[in-house]
C-alpha cells in the first residue's frame, strides 16, 4: 500500500488545469513533467513511460506502478482525441493509485513549415494542454531545419503557458544540428525540458553500450538538456539505463502490443480488421474475462519494464524531494 502520508503532499503539485478537470475529491496525482524531470535528473533516476492506447493498458501499468511504488509516464498515441483518453486514466488513477506521481504525455507531429500545418499543429497542442495533458512532445521532422526553432517556439506557446514539460524529438547522429536547435530555443526562451531520441532494439550487449553512449553524447551536445530515450527495449538496455544519467525511456509499445493481441484472441477469426477500428471502442466491447486478461498482460509487461529500469520507490524519494523543494522555497 502506498504510503498516503507521504505523497499526499504532492497532490499541490497539479498544474491548475489538471485540478480543473479532475472530479471533486478526485486523488489522482498528474503533474507536469518539468517537475518530475528536475527531481529525477536530482535522484538519477530515469523516468518511465508507457505508451497506453486504452484504458485497459493504463490501468495495468498503473496497478504496475502502485505495486512498486514508482513513478508512471502514460502516453497517448498521436492523433487520439486528448479528452477522454484524460478522463480515463484520471479515474483509474484515483481508484488504484491515489498519489502516485504520474505525468500524462501526448505527442504531436508538425506537418510542416507553412502557415497552415503550423496552426493546425498549434490547435492540436491547445488541445493537448487543455485537455489535462501534462507533458508535450514534438516532432519536427517535416519541419525544414532552418525553421524548426521558429515553428516549435510557436507550436509549444500553449504546453509553455500552462506549465507542461515539453519535449523535442531529434534524430540520431545529428547531434551538431540539434545543439543548434536547442540554442536557438534558448535565446528565443522556448527550450525543452527534454530531447527525446529514437532508436530500434539493440541486438547485441555492443549496440546496448553503443546506445548507451549516444544518448549520453546527445546529452553534452544540449549543454545538459536530459535525454529520453524511445523505441523497443531489452532486459540488458534496461539494466544499462538504471541509475544512468539518461532522464527517461518509454516502453517502446510493449504492453500496448500484448493489449493488441488479447484484442485479436478476443475477436477470433479476422482478429486482423479489429486493429482498424479505435482501440479503446474494441477494448471497451470486450466481456469481463477478456479485459481481465488483457490487463493481466499488460500489467506484467509493465512490472518488468519497472522493475529492470529501477524504479522501484521512486515515487515517494520524488514526493519527498518536491516537497522539500517546497519548504526551501517558501518566504
Amino acid at each position: 500500500m502506498l504510503c498516503w502520508d507521504v505523497l499526499s503532499p504532492v497532490l499541490a503539485f497539479r498544474p491548475a488545469r489538471v485540478v480543473e478537470r479532475l472530479e471533486p475529491r478526485s486523488a489522482a496525482c498528474p503533474l507536469s513533467s518539468k517537475d518530475l524531470i528536475r527531481a529525477a535528473a536530482e535522484l538519477r533516476l530515469t523516468l518511465p513511460l508507457v505508451r497506453a492506447p486504452t484504458p485497459g493498458v493504463a490501468r495495468a501499468a498503473l496497478v504496475a506502478a502502485k505495486q512498486l511504488h514508482s513513478v508512471l509516464g502514460l502516453a497517448l498515441p498521436a492523433g487520439s482525441p486528448p479528452g477522454p483518453w484524460f478522463k480515463a486514466v484520471v479515474q483509474a488513477a484515483d481508484e488504484v493509485a491515489a498519489g502516485l506521481p504520474i505525468f500524462l504525455a501526448g505527442e504531436l507531429r508538425v506537418a510542416g513549415r507553412r502557415d497552415a500545418e503550423v496552426e493546425a499543429a498549434f490547435s492540436e497542442a491547445w488541445k493537448l494542454a487543455d485537455a489535462g495533458l501534462t507533458h508535450l512532445t514534438l516532432d519536427l521532422a517535416a519541419v525544414p531545419a532552418e525553421a524548426r526553432a521558429e515553428v516549435l517556439a510557436r507550436v509549444a506557446t500553449p504546453a509553455l503557458e500552462a506549465g507542461l514539460g515539453l519535449d523535442c524529438v531529434v534524430a540520431r547522429g545529428g547531434e551538431l544540428e540539434a545543439g543548434r536547435l536547442f540554442g536557438d530555443l534558448a535565446r528565443a526562451a522556448s527550450l525543452p525540458d527534454v530531447a527525446s531520441l529514437p532508436f530500434e532494439a539493440p541486438a547485441t550487449e555492443e549496440a546496448v553500450h553503443d546506445q548507451v553512449r549516444e544518448l549520453l553524447a546527445l546529452c553534452a551536445a544540449l549543454a545538459g538538456t536530459p535525454v529520453l530515450r524511445r523505441g523497443p527495449v531489452t532486459p540488458g538496455l534496461l539494466r544499462s539505463l538504471a541509475g544512468s544519467p539518461v532522464a527517461g525511456c518509454d516502453d517502446g509499445g510493449a504492453a500496448a502490443e500484448l493489449a493488441l493481441l488479447a484484442l485479436d484472441l478476443a475477436a477470433g477469426p479476422g482478429a486482423e480488421h479489429s486493429r482498424e477500428a479505435p482501440l479503446a471502442q474494441a477494448e471497451a466491447a470486450l466481456g469481463g474475462g477478456a479485459l481481465a486478461r488483457l490487463e493481466a498482460r499488460a500489467y506484467g509487461e509493465v512490472l518488468d519494464f519497472l522493475e529492470r529500469l529501477g524504479t522501484a520507490g521512486s515515487a515517494p524519494r520524488i514526493a519527498r524531494l518536491l516537497e522539500r523543494s517546497r519548504v526551501e522555497q517558501a518566504p
